[in-house]
């Protein structure tokens, strides 16, 4: 989950972003479809999200208000109770647990 902003990239060009028309976006965000995903990376002083998809696409956030970097990853196991996830707070990794409903 990234709250914003973010972008998604190839390996030469920015697709489109938080700020793009969004007009654009559904053409872009389909084409996420069905890509695995091959690597996550932290960057940053602020940890920020990278995520390398098959096919040569990438995922970022990057925010760009005050306060902290607003995404957060799921852990969601169907044969799990609960949902692990990781996130920022205070400019650092936090790791937690919530009951699945």
């Amino acid at each position: 989950m990234i709250e914003w902003s973010w972008r998604i990239e190839s390996e030469a060009a920015i697709l489109c972003g938080s700020w793009s028309d969004e007009e654009g976006w559904d053409k872009v965000c389909n084409s996420l479809i069905g890509r695995k995903v091959q690597d996550v990376s932290l960057f940053g002083r602020l940890p920020e999200l990278s995520i390398a998809l098959t096919g040569g696409l990438y995922v970022a956030s990057f925010m760009t208000a005050e306060g902290q970097p607003a995404w957060t990853i799921f852990d969601r196991g169907a044969e799990q109770q609960t949902s692990g996830y990781i996130e920022v707070r205070d400019g650092r990794i936090c790791e937690g647990l919530q009951a699945l409903s």
